[in-house]
């Protein structure tokens, strides 16, 4: 009987490839010859998981995603062909921690300071920030990551109001949520309904000075209509760890977005810790250990 076949578009840590392997699973990182050796996909979001590829791998029963979000996969045609999927969503408090540096880094104007006292400049009396006590943070997308956020604003002592059509929890309107809110933070997923969402319209729609942040997907965000509020000075700023093309530096627009002096700009790593990198590798092994004993008793 031949060994089941693992093929990983996505980086782990040395021990994961080791425990694989100590299972008597067969690890490639490229599609091998002949395909058929492939059992079980694991990817990240920068891979798509189409028909296209689907179709090059006829043994193919199982596909992991090592990321919360899933709009890369093409999960109905998985569905027609029985093919299962899985998504390992163990970051959510990890982004949740990279929205409030975002706003902390934003109240106490931390990379200006870092930038100014880089170019011997002491700026102090021109540094002023604000107390985030007391400053409304909106949510859009009541998933595990936004109840991550809200807890630990409302530790902080933030007023917190939230927009999710999908949840049964106190909410406001979208319209609401934009006028009043100090800090708005993104945490929905791209689909039909998201993309976009956040265009010229709802930017006009916020609070003068207003500080926008997304850590979900950056095709929900119209990026032109961003940079134009940011220039005309409609938002304060700006933190931005997802973009509409990853790695974002050909498109003319994102690049000046991503070295405007207003916007934070991070690679899609902003809920990449240690231990979320652990708990990834750990929660892959476990579908894949799953899925081994399923087929043993089928």
């Amino acid at each position: 009987m031949r060994k089941y076949g693992v093929l990983i578009f996505a980086k782990f840590q040395k021990k994961f490839y080791d425990r694989l392997a100590d299972d008597g699973l067969r690890i490639y990182h490229e599609i091998p010859n002949p395909p058929e050796m492939i059992d079980i996909l694991v990817v990240r979001s920068k891979t798509l998981v189409n028909r296209d590829l689907v179709r090059q791998l006829p043994n193919l029963r199982c596909v992991i995603t090592a990321t919360h979000g899933k709009d890369h996969v093409d999960e109905l045609f998985l569905l027609e062909r029985g093919i299962q999927f899985y998504t390992t969503p163990v970051q959510s408090e990890d982004v949740a921690q990279g929205v409030l540096s975002y706003i902390f880094a934003h109240a106490t104007r931390l990379m200006e300071g870092d930038r100014s006292m880089k170019q011997s400049q002491w700026n102090k009396n021109k540094l002023v920030g604000v107390r985030i006590q007391g400053k409304t943070l909106g949510i859009i997308g009541y998933g595990t990551i936004g109840k991550y956020v809200e807890k630990i604003a409302l530790a902080l002592n933030m007023r917190v109001i939230i927009y999710d059509p999908y949840v049964k929890v106190t909410t406001v309107s979208l319209p609401q949520l934009l006028e009043t809110s100090d800090y708005i933070t993104i945490h929905v997923p791209l689909d039909e309904e998201t993309r976009c969402m956040i265009g010229e319209r709802e930017i006009k729609q916020m609070k003068d000075g207003a500080y926008l942040i997304n850590t979900a997907r950056g095709e929900i965000i119209d990026e032109r209509a961003l940079l134009k509020a940011l220039k005309d000075g409609k938002l304060s700023g700006a933190g931005l760890d997802v973009y509409k093309q990853q790695p974002p530096f050909k498109d003319e627009i994102t690049k000046q977005l991503i070295e405007h002096p207003k916007v934070i700009a991070t690679p899609h790593s902003i809920g990449q810790t240690i231990e979320a990198l652990q708990e990834k590798g750990e929660s892959v092994i476990k579908i894949i250990k799953r899925e081994l004993e399923t087929s043993k008793n089928t």
